[in-house]
């Protein structure tokens, strides 16, 4: 697209953003959470106040990229690497998610940069692999193979490490279209010290670390943490702010992968001292099974809201975090809705109902790909939300 015509196409996009955001339904829907942080999650993710006292509880949907690519018509190669195609199409999920889907996901002037989960590792040398109609790929050649590896290694240079020229790219002409009108938020570091360490070690690597080589492993882990501290202020410093509070995407953290044990080890030590660094984690993310690791995890001091996967107890996840911290129960979205009847669909939210009410919660159905069609995927989509509608209202 020429850039007059996507000036033009961002230009009309903004004058229904401009609509919807001023509307009754986006001020109803903004009184269910918390302000949002200057972040740039992986999604929208809003940290919901308590519901017995907004008599609230709300809900949201998320397709991953190559779903919305399908919807809204788009290459998803060229979104994560084009900042106009990037920018168009998140005003148009912004827009299509308010008018079609209905949740409680508000319409903001904000403009999140999220370029893939291999933007981290990308800093310390892995490859990002853009392929067809996919989110980018990790490479699946560790860059780590030997302790000498290690001692070559280099903290990552804020302008030119990996992904990092294209979130500059990003940033400076998302920030040319918008014309101020919006908040432009550059990518921040949001893989945990493990994370990064599995994606540029390799997982078995790792595993056989902890056990064979646990001081080599804490080497890397202490580079990893440095080196996000470094980059954070270094952002911070580019940005001419504050060093904001961080999030941690930790889906390499579960069980069976780590006993509670070989957890409390080689990741709640970093952890904590991110959470000390950054003033606190806003968002603590595992898709994971987490149960047997939640005690330690809750030794982390300050975290806004922890994220419960559909592996994860939900009663030991309220009993451990509910009195401090906002939750955010996450749906499979094969198994909870598109699989699944109507009727399932209600029986499944009652029982999160059963077990949340009282607490600030919020439920999330995200993780969505095409499995069926499109269209028969979409009218799932639309079933749970009919469904949560009733089951999740509070009267």
């Amino acid at each position: 697209m020429k850039k007059n015509e996507m000036t033009d196409s961002i230009k009309k996009l903004n004058e229904t953003i401009e609509r919807l955001i001023n509307s009754p339904r986006n001020q109803e829907i903004a009184k269910a959470w918390k302000p949002q942080e200057y972040t740039a999650k992986d999604h929208w993710r809003g940290i919901p106040l308590s519901s017995t006292r907004v008599r609230i509880i709300p809900f949201t949907v998320e397709p991953e990229i190559p779903m919305w690519a399908k919807i809204l018509g788009f290459d998803v190669k060229e979104f994560y690497n084009d900042p106009g195609c990037y920018l168009k199409n998140t005003l148009s999920m912004m827009i299509y998610r308010f008018e079609n889907f209905q949740d409680f996901t508000c319409i903001e002037k904000i403009i999140p940069i999220w370029l893939g989960t291999t933007f981290e590792s990308s800093l310390f040398g892995s490859k990002t692999i853009f392929t067809e109609g996919e989110s980018p790929w990790l490479d699946r050649e560790p860059i780590i193979r030997t302790q000498e590896d290690l001692d070559r290694l280099t903290s990552p240079d804020f302008y030119k490490s990996g992904l990092m020229p294209l979130a500059h790219r990003m940033y400076e002409q998302i920030n040319e279209l918008v014309k101020g009108e919006y908040t432009v938020v550059f990518p921040e570091w949001g893989r945990g010290p493990f994370g990064v360490a599995q994606h540029i070690r390799g997982m078995e690597n790792i595993l056989v670390d902890m056990i064979l080589t646990p001081d080599f492993l804490h080497r890397l882990l202490r580079f990893v943490t440095n080196a996000r501290k470094s980059w954070s202020k270094e952002r911070a410093k580019f940005l001419k702010r504050k060093v904001d509070k961080g999030n941690l995407y930790n889906d390499e953290v579960n069980s069976p992968t780590l006993s509670p044990q070989q957890y409390e080890e080689f990741v709640l030590p970093y952890e904590m001292e991110l959470c000390e660094f950054y003033g606190g984690i806003s968002y603590w993310h595992s898709c994971g099974d987490t149960t047997r690791l939640l005690g330690a995890i809750r030794k982390i001091s300050d975290i806004d809201m922890f994220h419960i996967g559909p592996w994860t107890s939900l009663r030991e996840a309220r009993r451990v975090f509910a009195r401090h911290t906002a939750l955010e129960k996450c749906l499979m979205p094969t198994e909870d809705i598109q699989f699944i009847s109507e009727r399932e669909m209600g029986e499944k939210l009652q029982n999160i109902r059963a077990i949340l009410d009282g607490t600030s919660y919020t439920v999330r159905a995200d993780g969505f790909q095409v499995i069926s069609s499109l269209d028969d995927d979409l009218e799932k989509i639309r079933q749970w939300v009919r469904t949560a509608n009733t089951k999740l209202a509070v009267t």
